[in-house]
């Protein structure tokens, strides 16, 4: 069965490619015709052509080109002491990845939301949080309401808003390909249709809570953003990290919670149990509240930098791993955004895309598609 494509998404590819044309032509019957219009190929066809010009099927599918490079992210180490440069395929792949479902969803949805760049830099902290919460229907220390899993609540009043979350530690399902925590730890990509945000699964859990909280402010002032810096706060150079870490600490640490805690207890290892956060924000939030002074809050700093090290060493948080790998069905069910597979689903139901296209927006087989959409 022939498809019905985007001619200059094709062409796009076909002539940005590092192959040369003729040597295309020789290779695929009918190339011209297909970038021209005047035939139209089957998802046999395309997916040579795709595996040619070695890009993924699915960007030929689209009504545009994807270019990663439209969307301006800085790259940063852990330490912010310099640029990451080139970017690692895997997660260029992953970024693509996201865009192609993002173009999926796009095409599926009609209404934007309203809340997608309401505040910027400029605005009080202490408001934008407020707001927040008020949006995303939390109370203040919402971590007292799910004390067993605090990343899933937060994760299910994010998507409430209209916001797609996925998680992964590889890209897609190769495990021969994971996913760099000392690169990155999650993105946001912005669209007031369709935002994604992305979390990289081989980070401790309350680290991707920290992270999903921040893309999502980023989102609330209406920024792409990757983020990879361990979070000490210490963001002097830009303005725009300063204001999101600040807010993602007020919504995850509520200053006037906070005091009242520290009063009790001011041991680091339980107040980041309590919060449900790293020992780094505790230590920042210790010192821009003034209880630690800066030579005690460096020292604590360089200890946990050490423990971070040590962690990375041993492939980040392999205990993290091991648990989401244990169960097949709840792992990739918690990857892929329910709302999202639900957008695929009805667009197979109407007839819209194939059982095959699905596999392919989604990036399962018939067992994965199976099992996200409750029939296993």
């Amino acid at each position: 069965m022939s498809l019905t494509i985007n001619t200059s998404t094709l062409s796009s590819y076909v002539l940005g490619s590092q192959v040369p044309l003729s040597e295309l032509r020789a290779k695929i019957k009918h190339l011209d015709k297909f970038m021209s219009g005047e035939k139209q190929p089957t998802f046999n066809q395309l997916s040579e052509i795709a595996k040619k010009i070695n890009i993924p099927t699915g960007l030929l599918l689209l009504d545009r080109k994807i270019d990663t490079q439209s969307v301006k992210l800085e790259f940063r180490t852990l330490n912010s002491d310099g640029l990451l440069s080139p970017m690692s395929e895997e997660l260029k792949n992953t970024i693509q990845e996201m865009q192609e479902k993002q173009e999926f969803l796009k095409n599926e949805i009609d209404e934007e939301l309203d809340f997608i760049g309401t505040f910027s830099i400029d605005d009080d902290i202490f408001e934008t949080a407020e707001a927040i919460r008020e949006k995303l229907g939390i109370p203040v220390f919402f971590q007292k309401e799910c004390k067993n899993n605090p990343l899933a609540y937060f994760r299910n009043k994010v998507n409430g808003l209209g916001v797609f979350v996925f998680f992964n530690g590889k890209v897609k399902s190769n495990t021969h390909r994971p996913l760099n925590l000392g690169e990155f730890r999650g993105f946001v990509l912005l669209d007031k249709k369709a935002p994604i945000i992305f979390i990289n699964q081989k980070d401790s859990k309350n680290g991707q809570l920290f992270t999903l909280v921040h893309e999502l402010v980023h989102l609330f002032i209406g920024e792409n953003a990757i983020f990879n810096i361990v979070d000490t706060g210490e963001y002097q150079f830009d303005r725009t990290e300063t204001f999101v870490n600040r807010v993602t600490a007020e919504l995850l640490t509520p200053r006037q919670v906070f005091l009242e805690k520290v009063k009790d207890n001011r041991d680091i290892k339980a107040l980041a149990n309590l919060f449900k956060v790293s020992e780094f924000v505790i230590v920042r939030r210790l010192l821009d509240l003034g209880i630690i002074a800066k030579d005690e809050y460096k020292e604590h700093i360089r200890i946990l930098e050490d423990k971070l090290k040590e962690i990375e060493f041993y492939n980040a948080s392999p205990d993290e791993e091991k648990k989401s790998n244990g169960n097949y069905h709840q792992n990739i069910k918690f990857m892929y955004d329910p709302r999202f597979v639900h957008y695929v689903r009805i667009a197979v139901n109407n007839r819209k895309i194939s059982y095959t296209d699905a596999f392919r927006i989604i990036g399962v087989g018939y067992s994965g598609y199976k099992t996200l959409v409750g029939e296993k």
